[in-house]
């Protein structure tokens, strides 16, 4: 799948990017969350759109408008829905969602991030921090989407969340071919499970770059007011001290060995 968006002009927004599914997207910089809110299409910015290769008009907007989820921070509660089920079957109503069978789709949602239908019936605030992200992710799933976007999917999860929450959005984007785009304030968030990045900055896409290539220049980035991984940033100083030639790892076992063989 793919999103080519052409001289997108909007709230003092000018740029052009093409998004696919090969990628997994990351969006950083202090405005990111202004360009999250225009990908997610909450109305149709001056410019070109094109999905697959059909441009977005005003005609078929709405339709395209469908086949975006855009997941926020936290799970907002919804007033007097109180349980999963009651907060899907609303969603589901909201939007006006053409299901056949809603209990198969609730609990198929569930089961694509790897939660058990037994959650339907529980009561949202009883739910741990990954439980309410996963549910998050399996009510933007309801209305199958093509792309799923997301607002700092991780923050205040451990490491052990993470990581799950990461293997489901890998999954979709895999298995399902969904567009996945993160957005975060997290370098070592997005270095970790990002392969392309949008660096924003000033209204603009400042720098767009594969992941590794973009958060190894150290400097240009930290001239530029962006934050760098501790773990680039580690081996960056072994190598600028030390004057031997090692890789960037995201995997910090791998950093240490490179970094014990040379120095």
């Amino acid at each position: 799948m793919e999103i080519v968006l052409e001289n997108i002009n909007e709230n003092d927004w000018e740029f052009s990017t093409t998004i696919t599914s090969s990628d997994i997207i990351g969006i950083t910089g202090p405005e990111y969350e202004e360009l999250l809110d225009i990908l997610s299409l909450k109305k149709l910015p001056t410019g070109k759109i094109s999905i697959d290769e059909i441009e977005i008009t005003e005609d078929n907007y709405l339709e395209y408008y469908k086949t975006i989820s855009k997941v926020d921070k936290k799970l907002k509660k919804l007033n007097y829905k109180n349980t999963v089920k009651e907060q899907m079957d609303y969603i589901i109503s909201y939007y006006h969602l053409q299901i056949k069978d809603i209990d198969k789709k609730e609990k198929d949602s569930l089961k694509i991030v790897g939660l058990n239908e037994s959650l339907l019936n529980r009561n949202i605030t009883t739910l741990s921090k990954s439980e309410q992200k996963k549910v998050q992710i399996a009510i933007s799933l309801l209305s199958n989407p093509n792309i799923i976007i997301l607002d700092e999917p991780f923050k205040a999860l451990d490491i052990k969340s993470k990581k799950k929450i990461m293997n489901v959005l890998k999954k979709l984007n895999e298995q399902y071919h969904k567009i996945i785009i993160i957005g975060s304030s997290d370098a070592e968030t997005l270095y970790q499970n990002t392969t392309k990045m949008l660096f924003v900055k000033n209204k603009r896409i400042f720098y767009e770059v594969a992941t590794e290539e973009g958060y190894e220049r150290v400097d240009y980035l930290k001239r530029n007011g962006y934050d760098v991984p501790s773990k680039v940033l580690f081996t960056y100083k072994a190598i600028k001290r030390k004057k031997v030639k090692i890789d960037y790892h995201k995997d910090i076992r791998d950093m240490i060995k490179d970094i014990y063989k040379h120095v």
